[in-house]
């Protein structure tokens, strides 16, 4: 696969994108982050026991609106994580609002793979947004999956929602480029067109031979 697989984690302010990514990344967990303009982290994770490029772009949530922005983007992204709080509904609507932005603003015939994130799924007892399942989550037919994790008390929930994904965009690049060989022809001069030439000579002068005996 040529290239890093390039993904995009949205949501609005406080609902802990930055903590998600950290603690993929770095399996710790840091209650308090500085709010840049955006941040991208470049690394090697093992998934499936293969080593995959990637490269994080954490979006800061008060750059949601610059969508002139986010859609410079959308050229180069391979699928996103889209992060809400389920301690705050309004996130999520938000969250849903981003998914369906990023739905219509994709190039034509393409599907970006996306995951919704519940995130401070251990904050029960203030929970505002229904439930979501953390084990056994299925990609809708759409492209997208829903889930719920916690940056602060679980480190697998996020590694989960990383591998998931990344398997997804993985096998989404590799049906592009078996339907791009099968679409490809034997180049003129190849060692397939050489035989095949070379047989149909041969078959002349055997029936030439034949019909001058």
């Amino acid at each position: 696969m040529k290239g890093p697989i390039n993904i995009l984690v949205l949501g609005k302010e406080g609902v802990g994108k930055t903590a998600v990514v950290v603690r993929f990344l770095t399996g710790r967990y840091l209650s308090e982050y500085a709010s840049p303009e955006e941040v991208t982290y470049e690394r090697n994770v093992l998934v499936d026991e293969k080593q995959v490029s990637i490269k994080i772009t954490d979006v800061a949530g008060k750059n949601l609106d610059r969508k002139s922005t986010t859609r410079d983007w959308l050229h180069k992204v391979d699928g996103a994580v889209i992060v809400y709080s389920v301690t705050d509904r309004n996130s999520f609507d938000i969250a849903e609002v981003v998914m369906d932005w990023l739905k219509k603003e994709k190039k034509p015939n393409q599907v970006i793979p996306m995951v919704l994130v519940g995130n401070k799924c251990d904050l029960e007892h203030s929970r505002t947004v229904p439930k979501q399942p953390q084990d056994g989550q299925e990609w809708r037919t759409d492209g997208y999956m829903v889930t719920e994790c916690s940056a602060s008390a679980n480190t697998e929930s996020i590694r989960r929602v990383f591998h998931e994904l990344i398997r997804k965009i993985s096998e989404k690049k590799d049906a592009t480029t078996k339907g791009h060989r099968k679409l490809s022809h034997a180049p003129v001069g190849s060692p397939k067109l050489i035989r095949a030439s070379l047989r149909r000579r041969f078959s002349v002068f055997t029936r030439e031979r034949t019909s001058t005996m």
